[in-house]
C-alpha cells in the first residue's frame, strides 16, 4: 500500500539509501579506521625488530627499548619538549579561559573584534606566524631558547583553547552564578564555587589539546629554538641524516602506550561516574 504511494524517484532513493550506501558506509569507516591505525601497528611491530633498519625484519629483541633510554639527546629532547608543552599549554589554557569568559559574559568595546582576531593564528600560515615572531625576537634583542618556544607555542595553542572554552561558557546557566550570589557569594567566590567546577572539563581538554599541539610542533621549534633547547620533533629530523633506526620506533611505541594509558584513565573515570549516577 505505501510502495505504490511512492513514486519512482523516492523508490530509487530509499533503494540507494538501504542498499548501496547502507553497506558502502561500514566499508568505508573500517577502511579509515585501517589507514589511521595500521601505521601505529606496524611501527610498534617494527620496534621490537632485531635489525638496524625500519623495514627489513631479522627477529625479535628488546635493545631497541634501552637504547631509548640511554640515548642522552633523545632524554634531552624530550625533557625539552615535555617542559615547554606543560608550560606553554598552562598559559596558553590560562588566557584562553579568561578570554573565553571575558568574550561571552562581558560587553566591551572591540569584543567582536578580540574575537576574530583570535582566530588569525589558526588562518594564517604557521612558517609565517613563525618568520614574523623570530624577526620580533631578534629585532628585540631576545636570546633564542625556552622562553621564544614558549611564547611561539603559546601564540598558536591560544585560539583553540579560546575556543574549546567559549562553547562550553556560552552554554552555561547563568541563573546558577545568579543563586550563588543571592546566596552571599560575591563574583569571585561564585567563579571558584560554581563557575570554574562547571567549567573544568573543557578546561582539561584545552590544556590536553595546547600540550599535544606543543609537543609536536615542528614549524615553530624550527625557527624558534636555541642552542641546547632542541625539542624532539626537530632532533628526529636531524638524526634522518644518519638514518632513523627501530630506536625510534621503540620512543615512538612508548608515546603510544602512554597515550592509551591517558584515554584509559579518562575512560574509566567517565564510566565510574556514569555508574555512580
Amino acid at each position: 500500500m505505501t510502495d505504490a504511494i511512492l513514486t519512482p524517484k523516492q523508490r530509487t532513493r530509499i533503494w540507494v539509501e538501504h542498499n548501496l550506501l547502507g553497506r558502502i558506509s561500514p566499508a568505508v569507516t573500517l577502511l579509515a579506521y585501517l589507514f589511521l591505525f595500521v601505521p601505529i601497528v606496524v611501527l610498534v611491530i617494527y620496534s621490537f625488530n632485531a635489525s638496524r633498519s625500519t623495514v627489513v625484519w631479522s627477529g625479535f629483541t628488546l635493545d631497541w627499548y634501552g637504547e631509548v633510554f640511554q640515548d642522552r639527546g633523545l632524554r634531552q629532547a624530550l625533557q625539552v619538549s615535555l617542559v615547554i608543552a606543560f608550560v606553554s599549554a598552562l598559559v596558553s589554557t590560562a588566557i584562553g579561559a579568561l578570554t573565553a569568559l571575558a568574550i561571552v559574559r562581558r560587553r566591551f568595546p572591540g569584543r567582536d573584534a578580540l574575537a576574530t582576531l583570535l582566530l588569525a593564528p589558526m588562518v594564517l600560515p604557521e612558517i609565517v606566524l613563525a618568520v614574523a615572531l623570530l624577526v620580533f625576537m631578534v629585532a628585540m634583542n631576545v636570546t633564542l631558547g625556552y622562553f621564544t618556544m614558549i611564547v611561539s607555542h603559546v601564540l598558536i595553542s591560544v585560539p583553540f583553547a579560546t575556543l574549546i572554552v567559549r562553547a562550553a561558557a556560552a552554554s552555561l546557566d547563568k541563573r546558577l552564578e545568579e543563586a550563588a550570589a543571592d546566596l552571599g557569594a560575591d563574583e569571585w567566590q561564585a567563579f571558584w564555587r560554581v563557575t570554574f567546577p562547571l567549567l573544568l572539563p573543557p578546561i582539561v581538554t584545552a590544556f590536553l589539546l595546547a600540550a599535544t599541539l606543543s609537543f609536536d610542533n615542528f614549524v615553530m621549534s624550527t625557527f624558534t629554538s636555541g642552542v641546547g633547547t632542541t625539542p624532539l620533533p626537530l632532533r628526529i629530523y636531524s638524526m634522518l641524516k644518519l638514518g632513523i633506526t627501530p630506536e625510534i620506533n621503540a620512543l615512538g611505541a612508548l608515546m603510544v602506550l602512554l597515550n592509551v594509558f591517558v584515554v584509559v584513565i579518562v575512560m574509566g573515570r567517565h564510566l565510574s561516574l556514569i555508574v555512580k549516577k
